[in-house]
């Protein structure tokens, strides 16, 4: 053993240049939906209330503020469940466009009434993305839950009939296509009278959890730009992170508030290896 040689890989590095796109986890376990899929370890028989505090959101938007956001995201959870949330997006909107990332379940044509009164309140523009995984009920609802292909379905259309533009967020489950997805989502809709166009579909492709291998392969072909954490931070109850999907995860905290936290990363994270491969943002929207 004398003359081996431990041989220690270190992960990629990711340096952030400029903060464009500013995520406030409002919650990370309080969530009304159990999808089978979901990355966020939680308890499915107990209902957790984990919001974070608005003072820190206010105290994070004084720094913002000073930044030139491209914009901001509030996702969960369930991000329409913080008892805060209608004070929350006001507050975004007087800083950036602001995109809120929900399930549906909360969004019917009285809350989307009320959300065009926040929207026109604002020189910021509010973007929804809902979440739908497939335009088959039953395929939906056996990763979603009974039930939440219908109520996704009414917080779109009523978002339509208010005048948003919604996004339909896709979780590549079934690992179809992007071309197939895009062609069934779209004759859809169409029927419903929504032309979909290539923004108002967000297509994430799948992440297995039973795949163990952190590896990245072909480092050199890494286009770090496209990558969410090159210009990205996520705020939570618990600190700074590097990424929505990592939000908890002791490796990609990067500090306590948005003035000392670190601006490097580390791609050291099981779930790094899903961004390297598709080498594109997988979180910030596609037109950003």
């Amino acid at each position: 053993m004398k003359n081996q040689k431990l041989l220690f890989m270190t992960p990629p590095k990711v340096e952030l240049t400029k903060l464009d796109n500013l995520f406030f986890q409002l919650s990370t376990k309080a969530c009304n939906l159990k999808c089978k899929y979901c990355y966020i370890e939680r308890n499915p028989y107990k209902n957790e209330e984990d919001f974070i505090p608005i003072e820190k959101i206010k105290q994070t938007l004084q720094i913002a503020r000073t930044l030139d956001l491209k914009s901001i995201y509030l996702t969960g959870g369930e991000p329409l469940l913080h008892p805060d949330f209608n004070q929350i997006l006001r507050m975004c909107l007087k800083v950036s466009n602001t995109t809120v990332m929900s399930n549906g379940t909360m969004i019917n044509d009285k809350k989307a009434r009320f959300l065009r009164k926040i929207d026109d309140e604002s020189k910021f523009e509010t973007i929804y993305r809902i979440s739908l995984d497939s335009v088959n009920e039953l395929e939906n609802d056996a990763l979603r839950g009974r039930g939440s292909f219908r109520k996704a379905l009414v917080a779109i259309m009523s978002l339509l009939k208010y005048e948003f533009n919604p996004i339909i967020s896709v979780l590549n489950y079934y690992n179809k296509p992007k071309e197939v997805i895009f062609e069934e989502f779209q004759n859809y809709f169409s029927k419903k009278g929504f032309e979909l166009d290539n923004i108002n579909l967000k297509i994430i492709p799948f992440f297995n959890k039973i795949d163990e291998n952190t590896q990245i392969e072909d480092e050199e072909n890494i286009n770090f730009e496209k990558l969410d954490c090159a210009n990205s931070r996520v705020i939570s109850k618990n600190g700074i992170y590097s990424c929505p999907m990592l939000v908890d995860d002791y490796r990609a905290r990067l500090g306590s508030n948005l003035n000392d936290c670190s601006k490097i990363n580390y791609l050291d994270c099981e779930k790094c290896k899903l961004c390297t491969k598709f080498n594109h943002k997988i979180q910030v929207n596609d037109w950003m």
